[in-house]
């Protein structure tokens, strides 16, 4: 058990050579010379459609568009909001993009998002140089009733996520709370008692620290059986 416990995926620095053999170079990666080097410290990922690619093991949540993002309102504005998104860059809000036409004179947006709400939105545009926008005129976007916010590294938000939503799939089933779950590494907790919220919090951190060993989605279910029983098969 601890020797699976203990291995851990490939870790490389920035520089570090990955491949010689024409990969494509994806996202924390660069090509020289034909060869695929890292960008930074981080794990590796390779996959014969997107090629090579980096995830940092730590830093701030780099936006990308069509990501959803948890975002904390930060500042109201007369046509606009600030929102925190754990980013170096803040998320600006604008209030066509949340379906609502004000006049600056006469509304108070505060009516809708507040300073201190969190709501779930998109990004929508991204380019380095202004804000990135965001969008909740979607679907299942806009603000986030109750919860207890918590952050996690946001390279590990991937390993929440698990390969084809297998590891939310499973804690959706099998914890007493739900998560809303921001590729930002901001998370909401909704429901369940406080226990069940200690506990909540306690397998998401335990899932942050071992985000790059292998047999964790084995070793999350069994904690959760242990804990609530194997109710779901």
């Amino acid at each position: 058990m601890s020797e699976r416990i203990e291995k851990v995926r490939e870790v490389v620095v920035p520089g570090e050579r990955l491949s010689d053999e024409g990969a494509r170079a994806g996202e924390g990666c660069y090509r020289d010379d034909g060869n695929v080097f890292s960008s930074f410290l981080g794990v590796v990922e390779r996959d014969e459609q997107r090629g090579v690619r980096v995830r940092p093991l730590r830093g701030k949540y780099m936006p990308k568009v069509d990501d959803f993002v948890v975002g904390k309102v930060i500042e109201v504005g007369l046509t606009d909001w600030t929102v925190d998104i754990n980013s170096p860059y803040v998320g600006r809000l604008d209030s066509r993009d949340a379906g609502i036409e004000v006049d600056p004179i006469t509304i108070d947006l505060r009516r809708y998002f507040d300073v201190g709400d969190y709501i779930g939105a998109k990004v929508i545009s991204f380019d380095r140089v202004t804000p990135p926008s965001l969008t909740v005129k979607e679907r299942g976007l806009g603000k986030i009733r109750g919860g207890i916010p918590i952050s996690i590294i946001p390279s590990r938000v991937p390993r929440v996520i698990g390969k084809k939503g297998s590891m939310i799939s499973m804690l959706d089933k099998m914890l007493k709370t739900k998560l809303v779950v921001g590729q930002n590494g901001y998370i909401i907790i909704q429901g369940g008692t406080p226990e069940d919220v200690s506990f909540t919090i306690s397998v998401l951190r335990k899932i942050e620290e071992e985000a790059y060993t292998y047999g964790l989605t084995d070793r999350i279910k069994e904690l959760l059986i242990k804990r609530y029983g194997n109710q779901n098969g």
